[in-house]
């Protein structure tokens, strides 16, 4: 499938849209992000415990954008950026959805499909003890995590993580990875 950034924005844009950013992601923007946004759910999600898991699985995505996108250099040209990110987070009836997309190498497409495939085989126990066994773990990757962050999404939402590859064209080592995490 080839990938067209605009035409994706378009399609993850169901709903009422409360935030959307398309670009790098630095510490500055995330710094000045979150207090908006904190008001924001307040006026637009009227239930306290779907408020607290959006903001709560908001706050997840973006760090693993921040964390996990990769400097690509093909793509500065096309974008303005090497670090390109995406994320946006709509209200559709009585569900939120917060969608990520990034560019990746397609070295991690299987690792990320095996992972992402696994959390959505096992059971709500399953994720429980997964969760917890992988904080009493104590091993940290070369980025700082503890590889909790997907696994914590599927355990506090209790839906299924769900994602697609697309293809980049004129790169046939690049891919787009879109992610969306449903809250309700």
């Amino acid at each position: 499938m080839e990938f067209d950034l605009e035409k994706w924005v378009s399609q993850k844009r169901k709903g009422e849209v409360l935030i959307e950013h398309i670009g790098s992601f630095t510490t500055e923007f995330i710094d000045e992000l979150l207090p908006s946004m904190e008001r924001d759910l307040s006026e637009k999600i009227e239930f306290d415990n779907i408020r607290k898991k959006v903001f709560h699985i908001f706050i997840e995505c973006i760090q693993n954008l921040y964390h996990h996108i990769e400097p690509i250099h093909s793509i500065a040209e096309t974008f303005g950026t090497d670090r390109l990110g995406a994320i946006l987070l709509t209200k559709d009836g009585s569900f939120c959805r917060v969608t990520t997309g990034n560019f990746i190498d397609k070295s991690r497409q299987q690792q990320l499909k095996d992972r992402i495939n696994k959390l959505n085989a096992l059971t709500e126990t399953e994720i429980k003890m997964l969760y917890r066994d992988t904080i009493n773990n104590n091993n940290f990757s070369d980025k700082g995590g503890a590889g909790i962050g997907m696994i914590d999404m599927a355990r506090k939402t209790g839906n299924k993580l769900q994602y697609q590859f697309y293809d980049v064209k004129n790169n046939p080592n690049l891919l787009f990875f879109s992610f969306d995490v449903c809250i309700s």
